[in-house]
């Protein structure tokens, strides 16, 4: 068995609010992890961390991008796990997309529909909660039931079928083990 990691994360930028208001849940983003240090996030989302107008297939980290303008930036990190099968399914899965991206594209339009309640699905165009359950279906994880275009992001808040690892600020995740890694690498 392995573990995944879903993180679920609030950073205050003027979209993340909107998403959050309509969703009614404290986390507006969902990125996949494939290891504990989150190294990298996987997801949909700001290809440039200063303007949410460009958007895409994106890596994330911690100290980053987005997050690293975003010190205040709130998490949830939950866990998951998987059988081997699953976990390199899974990592096969966010490969293809990654060296497929400039096929893909954010579906602005899909944020519209799930305020609605309103599943859109769109050939190549994802928003984060469904690249991710996206991820986690073609992976044979059965973690929703119903289709990855109808799932937002509070449909991973206080999920029953994850472990939740830790809350707080991203920035302080994992900050012993980061220092003592850093110190190490150092001697």
């Amino acid at each position: 068995m392995k573990k995944i990691y879903i993180v679920t994360t609030y950073t205050g930028t003027v979209l993340s609010y909107l998403i959050r208001k309509i969703s009614k849940t404290p986390y507006a983003h969902v990125s996949l992890a494939l290891n504990q240090e989150l190294r990298p996030m996987y997801s949909f989302g700001r290809l440039n961390p200063k303007t949410p107008i460009f958007a895409g297939f994106v890596e994330e980290n911690i100290d980053e991008g987005l997050y690293a303008i975003r010190k205040n930036t709130m998490c949830r990190v939950y866990s998951l796990e998987v059988t081997d099968a699953q976990y390199y399914r899974i990592y096969n899965n966010i490969m293809f997309v990654s060296e497929n991206r400039k096929k893909y594209d954010y579906d602005v339009m899909a944020l519209i529909y799930l305020t609605l309640n309103r599943p859109r699905q769109a050939d190549y165009k994802y928003v984060c909660s469904h690249f991710v359950a996206d991820m986690l279906i073609k992976s044979d994880v059965g973690l929703f039931e119903r289709p990855s275009c109808g799932i937002r992001p509070d449909s991973f808040y206080n999920n029953e079928k994850l472990n939740l690892e830790y809350e707080g600020l991203l920035s302080q995740y994992g900050k012993e083990q980061r220092s003592y890694v850093s110190y190490v690498a150092k001697i």
